[in-house]
């Protein structure tokens, strides 16, 4: 199986999993996260956490094809540009980290997209290679 197959069925299958997930426990995603934005430190967390996904579906699944596949590789780049914002500029999570009483309702709406971009990615990685 080639590596860009491989890397594209391990991000639907990471993306269902947590879009489940978002949905199931949004207030215990909540108490985990909501304490980064408070932290000097909490942008080095997320960038620990995310830099490694975004590296290797960058290196492993860089294509560039209109389609369903380019969903993945842009989800890359961005984790990746994330990541190395979040590195070169530690508080700056803080700005797009919700402070407000209903940030479970948008970790709901992360859940139900990651759950689409999932399910669309599976299909493709599954059924169309």
């Amino acid at each position: 199986m080639p590596l860009d197959t491989l890397i594209a069925r391990w991000v639907a299958i990471l993306w269902l999993i947590c879009g489940v997930s978002h949905l199931l426990h949004p207030a215990t995603w909540a108490k985990l996260l909501l304490p980064l934005r408070d932290r000097d430190t909490g942008g080095f967390i997320l960038a620990g956490m995310s830099l490694p996904v975004g590296l290797i579906i960058i290196l492993g699944h860089n294509i560039w094809v209109w389609g369903l596949p380019v969903i993945v590789t842009v989800a890359g780049w961005m984790t990746t540009l994330k990541s190395v914002i979040y590195l070169l500029f530690p508080r700056a999570h803080v700005r797009v980290m919700s402070s407000d009483v209903r940030v479970e309702r948008g970790i709901r709406i992360v859940g139900a997209v990651l759950m689409v971009l999932g399910a669309l990615t599976a299909y493709d990685s599954f059924y169309r290679r």
